[in-house]
């Protein structure tokens, strides 16, 4: 307990005290008795001394109550206290204030344990996760997801149910690149909701949606979107404009890698009309970027949209402090750059992505770097565009996570090396990226340079 909060339990069973003595009458003096002294009664009532066991029962006796009632005003107290730094917490969380947040659930956790409150220390355990995941250290949340997963049972039916920790717990190996184990987990807990006969659920339609992203990541097209076709029909039973954005959301992912990329611009469309109603800025920033990068390969003519929506959700994952995801879509506006063959707006694009992403692993940074090496070569830097390109494939080399997101990336290395003209590269490259995706399908059309017009010609 901190300086302060133990004062203000030494101040609550202070009045309380004083509360008992005054309501029978009774003199500082008189309660205190021949055992204790009357200065020592004002020190504890003017919440400058906690008094001990004994004194307490001495006190007890003398008012003619139980110990408990005068415990009770720091058993309400600390309740108070335990309840505050849990709202404080998750108001630190929602202000993407992640390390305080953090910091402020673990001591809930403790605060929660002494004063024997299981439910706050659950849910403190929950928003330590949250924390975590947000600050992508995927490996930490998933330890405390795992645990919380043995502590809840099925028939919680509030957050954290069961349910919404294994779509945490799906999206966090997603992270860690075990996709199998993902979809294992997601599969696992939708067949136990069917022989439940549960009926569609919020939390059943984000494991819906989580599992389109694991099959995705396998390659597995026409799988996820078979999923997205449940997860939209769940979500307009429920009349979920949340849940039913989140679908939309998913299904266009899956329509994009399919190569069916108008449909892809209508699904994300609709999510974003929905989320624009609400106020999650989270997902609808999710969704601007989803829409803005289907509208760029969907026709150049979209790029000044494609654009707005990519701005738009940089600013808001910018604000939120998600700044992974506003790397991507200061990527994809590098993209957008690239298309009309402006490497200057490309280079201030991937220069804003790497800032973002200066803390995050090396792997992670390869596909601004990537992209870097493509503006470059717009611009005739090529010398540079070399070097930029063989930091991402050193960077590249070293990570075994997210097999088919890191092919995408060899990919692009491979457009940049044979628009250079290194072609021994460029194969290299090409032959990394089909090692990683032999069994998980093809890649979705794809270039550093354009919509999907890669510079190399024959």
């Amino acid at each position: 307990m901190t300086d302060r909060e133990g004062a203000r339990l030494d101040r609550a069973i202070g009045a309380r005290l004083r509360h008992l003595r005054t309501e029978r009458g009774l003199s500082q003096a008189d309660l205190a008795g021949p055992e204790l002294s009357a200065s020592y009664i004002s020190l504890i009532e003017a919440g400058k001394r906690l008094p001990s066991q004994r004194a307490v029962n001495l006190i007890a006796a003398r008012l003619g109550c139980s110990p408990a009632e005068i415990h009770n005003a720091a058993g309400a107290e600390a309740e108070a206290s335990v309840d505050f730094a849990l709202a404080d917490a998750e108001w630190s969380l929602a202000d993407g204030e992640l390390t305080a947040a953090l910091e402020r659930f673990a001591e809930v956790r403790r605060l929660a344990a002494g004063a024997a409150r299981p439910e706050q220390a659950l849910l403190a355990a929950w928003g330590e996760a949250r924390s975590l995941e947000r600050l992508e250290r995927f490996e930490d949340a998933l330890g405390i997801y795992s645990g919380l997963l043995q502590d809840v049972g099925l028939t919680r039916d509030k957050p954290p149910t069961r349910w919404n920790i294994v779509s945490s717990l799906c999206r966090c190996e997603i992270e860690l690149g075990d996709v199998d184990r993902a979809v294992d987990l997601g599969e696992k807990a939708l067949h136990e909701l069917r022989d439940l006969g549960a009926a569609p659920s919020a939390a059943a339609i984000a494991i819906m949606c989580e599992l389109v992203r694991a099959y995705l990541r396998q390659g597995d097209v026409a799988r996820a979107r078979r999923l997205t076709v449940r997860a939209i029909a769940d979500a307009e039973v429920l009349e979920n404009p949340h849940r039913l954005a989140q679908a939309y959301r998913a299904a266009g992912q899956a329509a994009r890698d399919a190569g069916r990329t108008r449909e892809a611009v209508g699904l994300t469309r609709q999510a974003v009309d929905l989320l624009i109603r609400g106020d999650n800025e989270a997902v609808l920033g999710e969704a601007l970027a989803l829409h803005g990068t289907a509208l760029m390969r969907a026709d150049e003519e979209n790029l000044q949209d494609a654009e707005r929506d990519l701005r738009r959700a940089a600013e808001i994952h910018e604000r939120g402090r998600r700044f992974s995801e506003a790397a991507h879509c200061h990527q994809e506006l590098a993209r957008c750059a690239l298309v009309v063959g402006d490497a200057s707006a490309a280079m201030r694009a991937t220069e804003r992505a790497l800032a973002l992403l200066e803390t995050a692993p090396a792997a992670d940074r390869a596909q601004a770097l990537v992209l870097t090496a493509a503006a470059l070569t717009v611009g005739g830097r090529e010398s540079e565009a070399v070097l930029r390109c063989d930091e991402a494939v050193a960077a590249l080399s070293k990570d075994e996570r997210a097999l088919r997101r890191l092919a995408v990336i060899w990919a692009d290395a491979a457009e940049v090396y044979a628009t250079l003209g290194e072609t021994t590269k460029a194969v290299d490259a090409w032959r990394h990226g089909f090692h990683l995706l032999q069994g998980n399908g093809p890649l979705p059309p794809h270039s550093p340079f354009s919509s999907g017009k890669p510079l190399v010609t024959d």
